[in-house]
């Protein structure tokens, strides 16, 4: 499988949040595939995630000077203020607890400085890869309430200011079938034979010259301290 071939994320990241020079703070790094492509362009990047097995394969696909990946798994990481600037949420914020979400932006927002910029990077609400998710379980499955809590958190911040939606569309690229089943489905078997003959004719409907391609729309948006008159 290859997540964005097109770059879709660096563009439209570095777009609002010019990455050049910059120091970063990623909260949710995953494997570190996002976190390779804007080290080519920031200065610096702390990549933080809760999940250590994550980390451990982040380490092992990255090997760049100017990255240094952390362990954090409350989600808070402990770092000096002010000292970022920019934090990012790689599709992160939604699997943070809900009862905790408008808190972590508030301590990630003290990690920043006075013209710092949290950038929120979420799953949207469209595309033929959210119907596999929606209608066969595929990758994480059916979000839309995360999703939503999410948002009201990204609402609820004194003294910063959100952003309108920029949306954008990036692709899953799989070889065949079996490479789709392996990463996204490994428990396709527990499908009923219809719902599997249903999935195998939508994934030939989505077969081009590169392989099967998905999409999913995501959705950004930018959090800024309010400025005061």
């Amino acid at each position: 499988m290859i997540l964005d071939p097109d770059n879709k994320y660096l563009q439209t990241i570095n777009a609002y949040a010019p990455l050049k020079g910059a120091t970063i703070l990623e909260i949710g790094c995953g494997n570190g595939r996002i976190t390779a492509d804007m080290a080519q362009l920031a200065k610096q990047i702390v990549a933080t995630d809760l999940d250590a097995a994550s980390l451990t394969q982040a380490r092992k696909n990255v090997n760049m000077n100017n990255i240094d990946f952390i362990h954090t798994p409350d989600g808070f990481p402990a770092l000096p203020i002010k000292s970022f600037d920019i934090a990012i949420y790689t599709l992160s914020l939604h699997h943070i607890q809900r009862h905790k979400m408008v808190d972590n932006l508030l301590h990630i927002g003290k990690l920043l400085n006075d013209n710092g910029k949290i950038v929120v990077v979420e799953p949207g609400d469209s595309g033929s890869f959210l119907d596999v998710k929606q209608r066969y379980g595929a990758g994480s499955g059916d979000e839309t309430a995360e999703k939503q809590a999410a948002v009201a958190a990204m609402n609820l911040l004194p003294g910063w200011k959100l952003s309108r939606t920029h949306k954008f569309y990036v692709d899953f690229q799989f070889t065949d079938k079996a490479d789709f089943f392996t990463n996204k489905l490994p428990n396709y078997e527990t499908l009923s034979a219809a719902k599997l003959k249903e999935l195998e004719i939508f994934l030939q409907q989505n077969t081009t010259s590169r392989g099967i391609v998905l999409n999913s729309e995501r959705y950004l948006n930018l959090i800024t301290r309010q400025k005061h008159q």
